[in-house]
């Protein structure tokens, strides 16, 4: 069914991510506050003999990255997940601060994964520089019929899709596995409440369309009914559900066929109308391992996985549903000659003093 396309979406936070599609973004930051950026993915064989139609990044390369088809396939391990790359975009870039990527008409609903906001402050301080480099994705504005916050407040949004150390200090396993377990139930009361919200949209559509008033009618009068019928044999669990499923379910309230038969006459009508209102799945299906290469040394940083001066982030769907994703790290470079000078300055004052205090 074309409803699974959400419910694999969703089922994807809590299992494994293979069915992804995963780029690997490497930046590097230069003393000059100017930036290299390699962006690395898999494209087929009509991209790599020169269909740029069969564009295989998440944004659109206008005529400011370089495209080069690497020599050889090379295989790249994503957080456990080995995947095949062949192709990157490179760009050097000036002055960080802004937007640096476009996105396809047809894939503006990816626009919050695929468009950072960026931003490099560069502070001198004499003895040193400081880089401090920031990167927002913005929230997903559309998340479904349901808000989240109808069942996840703001901070338990964080803890389930963002994380939050500060949350767990101080619990162990068990009191962290119990904290766990009521926000997945929570979460799980929303999935399900989405996915019978889409089903029934899908349905009153189609049920508008036959003009049938009294069955229109019926539809959403016993709408919140059914819905206690459906969630008490789904409990919290994330199980399959679809068109079909839901119209027997009012068929057996009402005692009638009339769903199951407006269902089996529109079967594919119904489930490609289904997919378009839930394109915004696609966003669940995309990995991008965002790498930071820091002039100098690296300071602070947000970044989970940290090496040297290298920080390295996670992106996916899910990190953008709770609240702006915000990447940080700071860096200090040392200024040599701010120190010769200052040691040319005091080593000059030092011998006049001694000479005025000879004379």
């Amino acid at each position: 069914m074309k409803t699974n396309y959400f419910i694999m979406a969703m089922l994807l936070l809590l299992s494994v991510t293979s069915c992804s599609t995963y780029y690997r973004m490497s930046s590097r930051i230069e003393k000059d506050g100017s930036m290299y950026r390699e962006i690395y993915a898999q494209g087929d064989s009509a991209f790599l003999a020169g269909d740029k139609t069969h564009n295989p990044f998440l944004f659109q390369p206008d005529a400011n990255w370089q495209l080069v088809n690497l020599d050889s396939t090379i295989k790249f391990n994503f957080w456990g997940e080995e995947e095949k790359l062949n192709v990157k975009a490179c760009q050097k870039i000036s002055v960080t601060d802004g937007e640096y990527f476009t996105v396809a008409k047809s894939k503006e609903h990816l626009n919050s994964m695929a468009i950072p906001m960026e931003q490099l402050k560069k502070k001198f301080r004499w003895f040193y520089t400081y880089y401090i480099y920031t990167a927002t994705y913005k929230e997903l504005q559309d998340k479904g019929p349901v808000p989240l916050s109808d069942y996840l407040n703001k901070e338990e949004q964080i803890i389930w899709f963002h994380g939050n150390d500060d949350a767990f200090r101080g619990m162990n396993g068990i009191e962290m596995n119990d904290k766990l377990d009521k926000l997945e139930a929570k979460f799980g009361e929303w999935y399900n409440r989405s996915i019978y919200e889409i089903n029934w949209e899908v349905i009153h559509h189609f049920v508008s369309q036959q003009k049938d008033t009294a069955c229109l009618h019926r539809l959403e009068e016993l709408k919140d009914a059914v819905y206690k019928k459906y969630s008490s044999e789904k409990g919290y669990s994330l199980e399959d559900a679809d068109l079909e499923e839901v119209c027997s379910l009012f068929d057996k309230v009402c005692s009638t066929k009339y769903f199951s038969d407006l269902y089996n006459t529109n079967k594919e009508m119904m489930e490609t109308f289904c997919e378009e209102k839930i394109n915004i799945a696609e966003a669940f299906y995309h990995a991008i391992q965002f790498e930071l290469t820091m002039p100098g040394r690296l300071l602070t940083s947000n970044a989970k996985v940290q090496k040297d001066s290298l920080v390295i982030w996670k992106i996916d769907g899910f990190r953008l549903l709770a609240d702006d994703y915000v990447l940080t790290a700071e860096s200090r470079v040392i200024n040599y000659w701010a120190f010769g000078i200052t040691l040319f300055i005091i080593l000059l004052i030092l011998g006049l003093c001694i000479k005025l205090y000879r004379s």
